[in-house]
């Protein structure tokens, strides 16, 4: 029941998220080639929302099922061992989310604070532009051990690769 809430607010956030890139990019090309007066301000909004939109897309992909997977090996074990396999797969995404995602990437939004660097031309913290790391971090760390748990309760295969 969580993930789907998760997966709807993500949704609604990457809509967000589009539009204001959309509209940021539309007033960047009016400023520059209309107006001729081309801002950096919209240059630096465009490129944070970018980053927001990977990390934020990153993470719905994976609440949908939708990430990159390499069956080559899996298709070829046993239904048992494929199910095995799958558990270490969810385990192994946990493991890393919570490892680079989160922590390092914590450590990242901790040094950039620490450092009080700012943006060049919007001077916002760099820390707040960073967050989306940790946070995305979470969100697939809690997903990945779903997933798992789920795959344990039901002893099926947790990773079938199919939406829900």
């Amino acid at each position: 029941m969580m993930r789907i809430v998760i997966e709807k607010m993500l949704a609604g956030f990457l809509v967000l998220l589009f539009s204001a890139t959309v509209l940021t990019v539309l007033w960047q090309v009016i400023g520059r080639y209309i107006l001729e007066a081309p801002s950096s301000a919209t240059e630096e909004i465009a490129r944070f929302l970018l980053i927001w939109l990977g990390m934020v897309s990153m993470a719905y992909a994976f609440a949908k099922r939708m990430h990159v997977g390499v069956d080559l090996i899996s298709a070829r074990l046993s239904p048992g061992s494929r199910v095995n396999a799958a558990r270490a797969i969810w385990l192994a995404c946990a493991v890393f989310a919570l490892a680079v995602m989160v922590y390092g990437g914590g450590l990242l939004v901790k040094v950039t604070a620490t450092l009080g660097q700012t943006s060049a031309a919007l001077g916002l913290p760099m820390w707040t532009i960073y967050a989306i790391m940790p946070l995305s971090g979470l969100v697939i760390a809690y997903l990945a051990i779903s997933f798992l748990i789920e795959g344990i309760l039901t002893d099926n295969e947790p990773a079938s690769g199919e939406p829900q």
